[in-house]
C-alpha cells in the first residue's frame, strides 16, 4: 500500500449537461441518475491546502470539460461554444480528494498514448494552460 502523489477529480453531470446531450442529433433518453452511476476519476497533482484544489481544477477543467464532451459526442461543432470555467462548474459538480492510496501491489501500467493517434482526448495530452 502506497500514498499517490495525486489528487483525485470525479465529474459528475449537473442538469445543463443532461440538457445538452437531450439537445444533440442522436440524443440520450437517459436520466442523470443513469449518467453519474460510473464517472470517471482524473488524477491531478497532490495539494496540500483545501483551498488549492480550486486552483488546480481551474488549471485542468479544459481537460475535463474535453474529455466528458467526447466520451458522449465526438463531433467537436455540437460542442456547447462557451467552455469557460464558470460554464464548467454549472455543468458538473467535482468532488476533489486529496488522499490517494494505491492498494494493489503491482506497477500502474500507462497506456501508449501513440496507439491512440484518433482518441481526442490522448491528442489534448501536450495541453499546457497558461
Amino acid at each position: 500500500m502506497s500514498e499517490v502523489n495525486r489528487c483525485v477529480a470525479i465529474a459528475r453531470v449537473k442538469q445543463p449537461f443532461m440538457d445538452w446531450l437531450k439537445s444533440l442529433p442522436d440524443p440520450t433518453y437517459l436520466t442523470i441518475e443513469e449518467v453519474n452511476i460510473d464517472n470517471t476519476a482524473y488524477l491531478l497533482p497532490e495539494y496540500e491546502e483545501t483551498n488549492q484544489s480550486l486552483n488546480i481544477l481551474e488549471y485542468y477543467y479544459e481537460l475535463i470539460f474535453d474529455e466528458q464532451l467526447w466520451s458522449w459526442w465526438t463531433n467537436e461543432k455540437d460542442w456547447p461554444k462557451n467552455r469557460d470555467f464558470a460554464t464548467f462548474l454549472k455543468w458538473f459538480d467535482v468532488k476533489m480528494n486529496f488522499m490517494v492510496i494505491d492498494l494493489v501491489d503491482e506497477p500502474i501500467k500507462i497506456y501508449d498514448e501513440s496507439r491512440h493517434k484518433k482518441c481526442y482526448f490522448c491528442r489534448l495530452s501536450s495541453f499546457s494552460p497558461v
